[in-house]
């Protein structure tokens, strides 16, 4: 049953598979940041009334960040305010290529602007009035170097090190950090400039792959910095084996009260087949995950209930379901923690 749309502020982190989609409502309006799949981001928007996004923030030129712009961006059922890239000069892919294509098309039609610079200097001009956007990386001074190597006078710039960097306050209280597919490079820089980057949701970068630097260390830098209460993979089971599992273990053993989901169970936790235990804790949101029973945390949902920030589905739903179905569960390692009763009625 479709859900009846309910304005609201909220950031809706989207299940995609192996990719990033994230939804930040305020009211009627929205911020869309990166846009793997254009079709549940279709479904989203339209169960939830949304036919406005005034703008959409590409995190960097990877096929899994970008390929659902290709497709919703041309759809006349909603306006399209600003879209927002960072030049590449090191991606070469077609569909990175048909996107900036199509973007000078739409823009020169009138359909929406776009921006060829996202930096530490644009957070005002995305933010809503109950969502505040901070671009935490790159700076103006990134963007006008561009990717490279360490020069005379400025630092390695890679690929993934230039991903835009955003933490997102939900109603004044810091709901999420959306660091793209940030590297050691990139944090390296951000962590040079002491910028607030404290959330409640860390969605963990690159999905929980490599970082170019040992990951244990990567994981803890990271999370010591932000102090996050979850740690977030949006991964796609089949594709990657992701998340790492010493990105986790690290994650579980130097944060052990925060709580660690993935978007979609992952084969270094469960091989074989899904278990088909029943998941009434998902949210009755669009979710890649639904085709084939491949979901774990599902989409997940950041709000605000009587000034603090809650996260959906619930901690101990998901966990009793895990504790039950999973064989070898990475976020309960170590944790001896015992499986749950059944609900109270």
């Amino acid at each position: 049953m479709p859900r009846t749309a309910k304005f609201a502020t909220e950031a809706v982190i989207l299940d995609v598979g192996h990719g990033n989609c994230a939804v930040l409502r305020d009211g009627s309006k929205c911020v869309i940041v990166d846009a793997k799949s254009d079709k549940l981001l279709y479904q989203e928007l339209m169960a939830s009334g949304v036919r406005r996004i005034e703008h959409l923030v590409l995190s960097h030129a990877d096929t899994d960040h970008i390929a659902g712009a290709l497709r919703l961006l041309p759809n006349e059922d909603f306006e399209v305010g600003t879209v927002w890239v960072n030049s590449d000069s090191q991606k070469d892919s077609q569909q990175w290529h048909e996107l900036l294509t199509l973007l000078t098309a739409l823009h020169q039609a009138g359909r929406l602007k776009a921006r060829l610079a996202i930096c530490d200097l644009d957070g005002w001009d995305l933010s809503l009035e109950n969502v505040s956007i901070d671009v935490i990386h790159p700076t103006f001074t990134d963007i006008g170097h561009g990717t490279g190597k360490r020069g005379r006078v400025r630092p390695e710039i890679t690929t993934n090190g230039m991903s835009v960097v955003l933490r997102v306050l939900l109603e004044g209280l810091p709901a999420l950090l959306l660091p793209g597919d940030l590297d050691s490079a990139g944090l390296d820089q951000i962590l040079s400039r002491d910028k607030e980057v404290s959330a409640h949701v860390l969605v963990y970068p690159h999905h929980g792959g490599h970082s170019g630097r040992p990951e244990e260390s990567f994981a803890k830098i990271l999370c010591d910095a932000v102090s996050p209460n979850v740690v977030l993979f949006s991964m796609g089971r089949g594709v990657f084996r992701n998340p790492l599992p010493e990105v986790v273990k690290e994650i579980t053993r130097s944060f052990p009260d925060a709580r660690v989901a993935c978007t979609q169970l992952s084969e270094n936790c469960h091989e074989g087949t899904v278990p088909e235990g029943e998941r009434g804790y998902l949210l009755n949101r669009p979710a890649a995950g639904n085709t084939g029973n491949r979901s774990c945390a599902g989409t997940v949902r950041v709000a605000v209930a009587d000034n603090k920030l809650v996260v959906e589905p619930a901690s101990l739903d998901h966990k009793r379901w895990i504790r039950q179905h999973v064989s070898a569960a990475m976020c309960e390692s170590g944790r001896n923690l015992p499986v749950p009763g059944p609900r109270n009625p």
